[in-house]
């Protein structure tokens, strides 16, 4: 940037607007204001606004979660196909370029973030205030701006690193990228001071506050990045990561649920931490398992409607169950991969509550067979009580409809693996279905010709079945199938369900965004994290120590239904990357996580799992045919990164920052 009449997004000074309304309060529109205005109120409004950016739609309003995930092995948005427009489908399609706004909203946003960070920190020892408070507000922003620099430089590679404020460049505004590892050492470098100077989760009493539990689980992830691929910063970073990881199991904050949500009994543990997230933790604070989720506190209508920013929440609504609803409504948007829904094991509680099993109709009630209907038609033989007559000149036929039936309601029972329809229930048998008759039919008690309508999510084949019928009733009784077919439903027609409507407690509802939580890390990524650590720290790159099974185990043991601290039969004895790596994608598909794991074990290990993925795929389809338009899009994602691996491992510098900064230079194949 080479006059102050051209600032790119990187410097902009930023107006900062909180729930309250108030904007930051060192800044007049375009200008800065003298630093002597702060005080301690000021400080706690200027904060908020440094936790602001965490709610943008390309953050985790939807984009971290969601379109930004693109090139993994979980899932897909069946919505994306390869003529998508909208510039999240072009991204999530990877048919984007660098003038795309997805990449420079992002950047924004956390360019946006870092920057009021650093004008928070300007002025963190002006105000006369209480020591430990101002300690508190000086770690969160350390933090808050650490962690802006960490999925700048996770996502985008080198970037420039600002820590200096626009007001004082001067005229000077062309910033040098600077080299990944050294972002990550200064990144690792702020959190550990943030680290002695936020409160604990405990005295917090709240997910959605910095606490030492977030920094000590975030350092953690971050140090894993640097020890993985591309910044190979091997064993130094696995030791700090176990460090980290061990300081937040040693500190007894954290356990994994192991027992229902208080309110809905029967749920599985594992559910908790996303029923608590659909309702804000109102209800179960969540501090057990949970340790920082950003906060998203309106759903646009109701009561939060007036708080002065822009809903942006899509969980439960295009990542949620199936469901019309006008009130409530989600359309189910997500899907997974087969590659995912194979990996769970017989008894996994994990993958029904994953992989919803059911949809919702218009009224909320749960469609176990996924939508699949029966609905009998009339049944008829013509028969000697059928007569003649004449309409004028025309001779007509008077049928008997005594045999006509109606009333039956049958349920049908399919596998959701195949497709298949396995048997049929009779909810209602209905009456007068080809009733015993004079002179008898060919058959008296099983007709081919009492027939079903077949309505299913996805283009089914080859179901046969004979109905059984009462003779003094004509009531249908049985359905014994003959032939079971495949493709009814599909792994395709479960909708991604870890965030759920159903459990949302705001009774004003938006048809378009909810006001889930979204839980950037939680205990179970602790662990799972350690184990990994471990494996390099003491068991030299191959398996994991008996401390490294125990942490692995825990989770382990929590989806199949048991105390994840007591021994059970869901218990391994060893644990390889491997077992990691197919854990992880278990226990954390569709919180963000994949794309950057999969990365960070190696180019070649994301290019062999999205290979992986499109051979589930191919495979699967060739049993089930889904519609045409769900093959596009599980495909699309996939054949395109494979096609140019290197260059989607990283997002493309936007190409007005480049047009802008001398010094920024494009990433591979962009």
């Amino acid at each position: 940037m080479k006059n102050i009449n051209r600032v790119g997004s990187l410097l902009l000074p930023v107006l900062i607007f909180v729930s309250s309304c108030k904007k930051d309060i060192s800044l007049d529109p375009l200008n800065f204001q003298t630093t002597d205005k702060t005080n301690e109120a000021q400080l706690t409004n200027q904060l908020a606004g440094v936790y602001n950016p965490l709610e943008a739609e390309q953050l985790y309003g939807w984009g971290m979660w969601g379109y930004f995930t693109a090139g993994t092995d979980e899932g897909f948005n069946n919505g994306v196909s390869a003529n998508s427009t909208t510039t999240q489908g072009l991204t999530e399609g990877l048919r984007s370029s660098s003038d795309d706004a997805s990449y420079l909203n992002l950047w924004k946003s956390l360019y946006s973030g870092i920057e009021r960070a650093n004008i928070l920190l300007s002025v963190i020892n002006q105000p006369v205030m209480n020591e430990t408070k101002r300690a508190n507000i000086k770690g969160q922003a350390l933090f808050l701006r650490a962690y802006y620099f960490y999925l700048l430089v996770n996502n985008f590679g080198d970037v420039p690193y600002k820590t200096k404020l626009t007001s004082d460049m001067g005229s000077s505004f062309d910033l040098p990228e600077t080299p990944s590892r050294a972002i990550y050492d200064s990144i690792i470098k702020d959190m550990t001071s943030a680290d002695s100077l936020v409160q604990t989760i405990t005295q917090a009493q709240s997910t959605t506050t910095v606490t030492q539990s977030a920094v000590e689980g975030i350092l953690a992830r971050v140090c894993l990045s640097a020890a993985g691929s591309p910044i190979n910063g091997g064993l130094p970073y696995y030791q700090k990561a176990l460090y980290w990881a061990e300081k937040v199991i040693a500190s007894g904050n954290h356990t994994l649920y192991s027992s229902s949500h208080p309110q809905y009994p029967g749920t599985p543990a594992y559910a908790r931490t996303f029923i608590n997230n659909m309702q804000d933790n109102f209800i179960d604070k969540n501090l057990t398992e949970g340790m920082w989720d950003a906060a998203f506190l309106s759903n646009g209508v109701g009561s939060y409607a007036g708080l002065g920013y822009q809903a942006t929440q899509q969980l439960g609504v295009i990542m949620g169950i199936t469901c019309p609803s006008p009130t409530a409504k989600s359309t189910g948007t997500y899907r997974p991969l087969p590659s995912l829904y194979n990996l769970y094991g017989n008894g996994d509680q994990r993958k029904d509550w994953v992989l919803a099993p059911y949809l919702l109709d218009t009224s909320g009630n749960r469609l176990y067979s996924m939508g699949v209907k029966f609905t009998v038609n009339p049944a008829y033989i013509k028969w000697t009580k059928d007569t003649l007559y004449k309409d004028g000149k025309i001779l007509r036929i008077r049928y008997d409809t005594t045999f006509y039936g109606s009333g039956a309601v049958l349920s049908p029972v399919v596998d959701i693996t195949t497709g298949a329809i396995t048997s049929v229930n009779v909810v209602n048998g209905g009456k007068g279905y080809l009733l015993t008759r004079t002179p008898a039919p060919t058959k008296d008690t099983t007709f081919k010709s009492v027939s079903v309508t077949i309505t299913s999510p996805s283009p089914g084949k080859n179901f046969i079945g004979y109905f059984t019928i009462d003779p003094s009733t004509g009531s249908i009784t049985s359905n014994p199938v003959t032939t079971a077919g495949t493709g009814y439903v599909t792994v395709y027609d479960r909708p991604i369900a870890k965030w759920r409507r159903e459990y949302e407690v705001n009774m004003t509802k938006s048809s378009s965004v909810t006001s889930s939580n979204f839980p950037i890390i939680r205990y179970a990524d602790i662990l799972l994290m350690a184990a990994e650590a471990d494996i390099f720290v003491r068991g030299g790159g191959a398996n994991a120590t008996a401390t490294g099974i125990e942490y692995y185990n825990q989770v382990k043991r929590r989806a199949y239904g048991f105390d994840p601290k007591s021994a059970s039969t869901a218990d391994v004895s060893v644990v390889t990357m491997d077992s990691i790596m197919a854990e992880r994608s278990r226990e954390l598909c569709f919180e963000g996580a994949r794309r950057s794991d999969l990365k960070r074990w190696g180019l070649s290990v994301m290019i062999n799992a999205l290979n992986n993925a499109r051979s589930s795929i191919l495979s699967y389809n060739a049993i089930t045919s889904p519609a045409s338009g769900v093959v596009t899009s599980s495909l699309l994602q996939i054949t395109n990164f494979l096609s140019n691996p290197q260059k989607y491992s990283l997002f493309p510098i936007p190409s007005s920052e480049l047009a802008l900064e001398a010094s920024l230079s494009q990433n591979p194949g962009w």
